[in-house]
């Protein structure tokens, strides 16, 4: 039981961060990444958008009912790991953006995170 109730907890803090992160990205893309979305970058700006709200859809759905969608903890591990591996493909292109070191780190804590609770949620529902 209380593991459910941790997993609800990070759901929901992942969520907000999430929402949080994309309306920033969204609103103020320079002031986070440092430089303003360019005419060429617009296509890859809209897809990061998109898939900050994938991610944060994915931890809504487990915070509403955990026990029931702790399998979408693995679809949200996976883009959160693509995430900072992409990041850190970045940096030897571009070592002198900050953004991407902190996405790198941010986003990697994130999957493994999301793949410790995946296995967790896992054996808990097997339990029951």
């Amino acid at each position: 039981m209380r593991f459910w109730l941790l997993a609800r907890l990070l759901a929901l803090a992942a969520f907000l961060g999430f929402v949080a992160a994309g309306l920033g990205f969204a609103l103020f893309p320079q002031d986070l990444v440092g430089v303003p979305v360019r005419r060429e970058a617009v296509f890859w700006h809209g897809l990061a958008l998109a898939f900050m709200a994938t991610v944060s859809v994915l931890a809504l759905m487990v915070f509403l009912n955990p026990r029931r969608y702790w399998p979408m903890l693995l679809p949200l591990a996976i883009g959160k790991a693509v995430s900072s591996f992409s990041s850190i493909a970045w940096l030897t292109m571009y070592p002198k953006i900050d953004a991407l070191r902190l996405n790198a780190v941010l986003d990697g804590a994130i999957a493994v995170l999301a793949l410790l609770l995946y296995a967790w949620a896992r054996r808990a529902s097997r339990g029951e």
